[in-house]
């Protein structure tokens, strides 16, 4: 991971965030993405086993979810000429502080999962889970869409997840909460973006080590601190990538008084 993102940069002032409120203002002259990654296609990643249709239109998906709020603002384009994607939407979901992801109350986040994304047994409670790769693990995906193991939904609450159509400069902006850990994965962020029924890409974001060390120190994820999962040793990272690490994955990362913000740029196929 370049250098540039393993270090949190010092607060900046932005009046369209209202810190701690329900919504987010509309692009006030349009988020900066001068220090987001170049134009390149972005790596695909598997859906994984907690991917669920039909997410609701909404920019704050937070459902009064506990923790460090999170904004990811991510600029969705073509990679080939680096146009705007007119028309597109994006996706987003991910694991709780503690985390849980909605609509699967019975999974214990500590527990990693088997083929099939059903709990394998192992340890539980504050920082389980082995050093490597786990029995059972995470299934390998059979194609670059899908994969994970898909598991269907147990419960009705579908809190951090959304989606939103991007404006005509292909910007969209989520407001959500910085995630944290569930065995065996790195702390990550899923994202899809679509265009009408035609799935363009599905990826998933990272962020730096130090950063998550930090959040998970404090408030509703310090009880679960730390995480005994890495970037560097994540099992599904480089999946079907020949080993190398993906690309266009991670946001650079400010502060924004007490809001964490990832801003990148997105660049997808459209052949």
């Amino acid at each position: 991971m370049p250098a540039s993102h393993s270090r949190i940069i010092k607060p900046t002032r932005r009046e369209a965030i209202l810190v701690g409120g329900a919504t987010l203002g509309s692009f006030v002259g349009g988020p900066s993405f001068a220090g987001a990654a170049e134009c390149l296609l972005t790596s695909w990643q598997i859906d994984g086993p907690y991917h669920i249709t039909g997410a609701k239109d909404r920019r704050d998906v937070r459902s009064g979810k506990p923790g460090v709020d999170l904004a990811l603002r991510m600029k969705l384009v073509d990679a080939r000429t680096c146009d705007a994607i007119i028309g597109a939407r994006a996706e987003i979901w991910s694991c709780d502080a503690l985390g849980h992801y909605s609509g699967h109350p019975d999974v214990d986040p500590s527990v990693p999962p088997s083929r099939g994304g059903r709990p394998s047994g192992g340890r539980r409670g504050r920082g389980a889970g082995p050093a490597g790769p786990p029995q059972g693990g995470v299934p390998r995906s059979s194609g670059r869409r899908g994969g994970g193991g898909h598991r269907e939904p147990t419960g009705p609450e579908r809190f951090l997840r959304g989606t939103q159509p991007a404006n005509d400069q292909g910007e969209v902006e989520f407001l959500t909460i910085y995630p944290g850990w569930y065995a065996p994965r790195a702390v990550h962020v899923h994202v899809k973006v679509h265009v009408g029924d035609n799935e363009l890409l599905t990826t998933q974001l990272y962020f730096p080590e130090d950063l998550n060390a930090t959040i998970h120190q404090t408030g509703e994820y310090a009880s679960r601190y730390p995480s005994p999962y890495r970037n560097d040793s994540d099992l599904v990272m480089r999946m079907g990538l020949d080993g190398q690490d993906p690309v266009g994955v991670y946001p650079t990362m400010t502060a924004e008084g007490k809001v964490q913000v990832g801003t990148l740029t997105i660049g997808v196929n459209r052949a």
